[in-house]
């Protein structure tokens, strides 16, 4: 019997969810939702059978070039086929950004499980190590 997916928006009740889970993860910083497409809400989750397993944000740009970032997942679920279903996700995150007309999305992570599940389903994988290069808060305007 195969299990079901559902694949939704990501709702406001969902946020503090998220929070929890992005707190329990060691090292990780919980992204304040102005940060976020949509204040928080521009992002996705997949559930089974009812109960919230990930998410992932995906951002849309003015240019054909998609973006899915603060992919999270639940850490109490060690289901088997947790992988499988993070998977799924980030499929349809992308179906998401090419129907909105991206012609490519990308996505970083450090995560050896998430590259490898993108390699399979026939994601590029560049070697390259990169550095992220950000400021988090805005800056004021010089006078």
């Amino acid at each position: 019997m195969e299990q079901e997916h559902n694949v939704r928006p990501i709702k406001t009740e969902d946020y503090d969810i998220l929070t929890k889970w992005w707190d329990s993860y060691d090292g990780i910083q919980i992204p304040d939702p102005s940060i976020l497409p949509n204040s928080g809400l521009g992002g996705f989750v997949i559930e089974k059978e009812g109960k919230m397993i990930a998410a992932a944000y995906v951002y849309l740009t003015n240019s054909a070039m998609g973006y899915i970032d603060f992919l999270i997942s639940n850490p109490n679920y060690k289901g088997r086929d947790r992988y499988e279903i993070i998977a799924k996700l980030i499929v349809a995150c992308t179906d998401v950004a090419i129907a909105e007309g991206c012609k490519m999305v990308w996505a970083m992570t450090t995560y050896d499980g998430v590259i490898k599940r993108c390699k399979e389903l026939g994601g590029e994988i560049l070697d390259d190590k990169y550095t992220v290069i950000y400021t988090h808060k805005v800056r004021e305007k010089q006078k």
